[in-house]
């Protein structure tokens, strides 16, 4: 495959499993929103090469994109060696995420584009709001916070279930190289960004074979490890309160709002956690003849959806909701089109929830039935796992590998601590299925169109 065919594969993982009906119209359903950054390492090698990059990676298609403009997307490092790491990493990173929320006014421009700010005149509407909640316009159109007691409940939700979960996700991520003849060993690149399944849209074809050449060509057989630190807008009740009472307006320009709009400060952003986790090239002959900026793609693709998945399983706030694609009432099934790349295994558990809304319409959800997958049909979503299927049959036709080799396999993400080594549990994903097939355990006739999936809590050890 060229490196056109993989950026534009890539740009189609985006675009697939995003939550369409099985005539493909896409269900409406509510995302978290997502701010992502990059801490670049400026003066060391391939720095230059990672930064262009980065700016054309897109947001995970199960996220709002609520970026900044590109000039408050990079942080400079302030690490003075890149093999630094460790607890000093870490705080090194922290220190400079924090110096760059304080300096940029983060979080007040996170909310200043959840409410379209005008930068001319400052004033504030509810176009965001409304597309991404689903409000109707007659719903959006408040001109002060205490019109109507319905007018009320709707900003609380709004709040609630939008605002309060946009969030900004950093990602250190380091190449190892694994080839003797390297000179790139543990060289570090930093690359931060919530990035769930795509690296690159279609448009940046050229723009990343220039970029990627000279840093991949140099590096043969990698591991790639990252920390990903995640970060929430706060948003309560309070916060709302001053917003309206004191900021607010619409239209025509109000000099004392807009300053003291612009002299505020609070607005926050909360840590949340980290996690770390790591992904390797694919172990085939034939996957190894295509060109380093393909294998690099498909490795750095797949490392930052465990990542994701990583911190979703971690911290519940930050886990998303996807709709049920298909209801089989016949064997008691249902699809849906998430899959190995978000991190569905033998073992996982997912609730059904269905949102309700009370006479205010107050949104809220409740669970209404629950789901294990088939062992024998999950979706393997993850970037590249066709190639790597087709790459693995050509390497057992040629020889090149045991007729038993099985593409698609990946070991249990959920930790056992009775299971070691090779002894651990593999789940087989099919490149070809579109969506992974849920046995219904509990409400099979309380599932209806509409109704969100969630994988359940898994407890972390320790």
């Amino acid at each position: 495959m060229m490196l056109a065919a993989t950026v534009a594969a890539l740009a189609q993982d985006a675009a697939s499993a995003d939550g369409r009906a099985e005539d493909g119209s896409l269900i409406k359903y509510r995302r978290s929103s997502l701010y992502s950054v990059l801490i670049k390492h400026s003066g060391f090698q391939y720095a230059t090469e990672i930064e262009g990059a980065f700016r054309v990676i897109p947001i995970p298609d199960k996220f709002n994109d609520h970026n900044l403009p590109m000039e408050t997307r990079f942080i400079e490092s302030s690490m003075d060696k890149m093999k630094q790491g460790g607890k000093k990493k870490a705080e090194s990173n922290l220190a400079d995420i924090d110096a760059f929320i304080a300096s940029n006014h983060v979080p007040r421009e996170l909310v200043a584009k959840w409410f379209d700010r005008n930068p001319a005149t400052g004033a504030f509407d509810m176009n965001l709001i409304q597309e991404r909640g689903f409000y109707d316009a007659s719903q959006a159109d408040i001109k002060n916070a205490g019109e109507t007691d319905r007018n009320i409940a709707m900003l609380g939700d709004a709040g609630e279930d939008l605002i309060g979960k946009t969030f900004m996700i950093v990602n250190d991520i380091t190449f190892v190289d694994k080839g003797k003849a390297s000179e790139v060993a543990g060289k570090s690149v930093a690359i931060l960004g919530g990035i769930a399944g795509a690296l690159l849209g279609s448009s940046a074809v050229r723009d990343l074979g220039n970029m990627a050449g000279a840093a991949v060509n140099e590096i043969d057989g990698f591991t790639v490890n990252i920390t990903t630190y995640l970060y929430r807008l706060d948003w309560n009740d309070e916060i709302a309160g001053t917003f309206y009472k004191d900021y607010w307006y619409q239209g025509a320009s109000d000099p004392a709002r807009r300053a003291a709009f612009d002299a505020s400060d609070i607005f926050k952003l909360s840590y949340i956690g980290e996690t770390r986790t790591s992904a390797e090239n694919v172990s085939s002959k034939s996957f190894s003849k295509k060109s380093k900026e393909e294998q690099m793609l498909t490795v750095c693709s797949r490392a930052i959806d465990k990542a994701i998945v990583q911190l979703q399983r971690s911290y519940d706030e930050f886990k998303v909701n996807v709709p049920i694609w298909k209801i089989n009432t016949e064997d008691k099934t249902v699809q849906v089109q998430i899959g190995l790349k978000e991190g569905v295994n033998n073992k996982s558990e997912y609730e059904v929830l269905m949102g309700v809304m009370d006479e205010n319409g107050k949104r809220s959800y409740k669970r209404v039935a629950m789901l294990k997958p088939d062992p024998e049909k999950i979706w393997d979503n993850r970037f590249g796992a066709l190639d790597e299927a087709q790459a693995i049959a050509q390497d057992i036709a040629n020889g090149d590998a045991p007729a038993d080799a099985k593409p698609g396999e990946v070991a249990s993400d959920t930790k056992d601590k009775k299971v070691k080594g090779d002894k651990k549990e593999k789940t087989k994903g099919d490149p070809t299925l579109g969506a992974t097939t849920f046995k219904v355990t509990m409400g099979m006739e309380k599932i209806m169109p509409g109704c969100l999936v969630r994988e359940v809590t898994i407890k972390r050890e320790g």
